[in-house]
């Protein structure tokens, strides 16, 4: 479902873009990235500067503003003669981070599919060669995409971990602590010396789990 959400997005920016180019409002293309560049402004903030990467976290739409930003862009600076048409090479790696790694293809797809009018009209090899281009990184997109979200899995589930360690560590020391002080009286000094040390480890082990 996910997939499929983020492929729409994508889907729905290349549509947007090709009839766009294909109407008289070409002519208030500048108009509209101007627009879009401040929507795509307001995305971020709700992210409270937390960057690119994490776009997509609670919606694609950072991605669907950037996406037709740039499009556009290239499209009002010569299409695929654009000398902006390297952009598309780092947003296909900005989708494999962002997206899951498999829409990197959707986007690749979809760039070839929107420029095929332009490249026939002009040098078909040179134009072939740009749009090969994009076929050729998109797994180089996709392997990296993949690396990145098993590393920030580990890491989410470290940090789980760590949290968990520290719950469980405050739990054993307040316990222990009670214990301490409603048996003191009963209890012998050798099992109030096994108590404390269980304590002084159950801090060690909630400091250790703070760095």
């Amino acid at each position: 479902m996910k997939i499929l959400l983020q492929s729409l997005v994508l889907v729905l920016s290349f549509v947007f873009v090709f009839v766009w180019k294909e109407t008289p409002l070409v002519n208030y293309t500048v108009a509209l990235s101007g627009v879009l560049i401040i929507l795509y402004i307001l995305v971020s903030a709700r992210k409270k500067g937390k960057g690119f990467l994490e776009m997509g976290g609670e919606g694609p739409w950072g991605i669907f503003f950037l996406n037709t930003v740039i499009l556009l862009l290239i499209f009002s600076t010569g299409a695929i003669d654009s000398t902006l048409f390297f952009l598309l090479y780092f947003l296909g790696f900005g989708v494999a981070f962002v997206f899951e790694p498999v829409v990197t293809f959707v986007f690749v797809l979809g760039v070839i599919l929107v420029f095929i009018p332009d490249a026939i009209k002009g040098d078909l090899l040179v134009n072939s060669l740009k749009l090969g281009s994009l076929l050729l990184i998109s797994p180089l997109a996709f392997f990296f995409g993949s690396e990145y979200r098993k590393n920030d899995k580990q890491t989410t589930e470290i940090e789980a971990l760590e949290e968990r360690t520290t719950e469980a560590a405050n739990t054993i020391a307040k316990d222990l602590e009670e214990v301490i002080n409603d048996e003191k009286t009963s209890l012998k000094s050798e099992d109030m010396e096994k108590l404390n040390e269980i304590l002084e480890e159950t801090e060690d082990l909630r400091a250790e789990s703070k760095k």
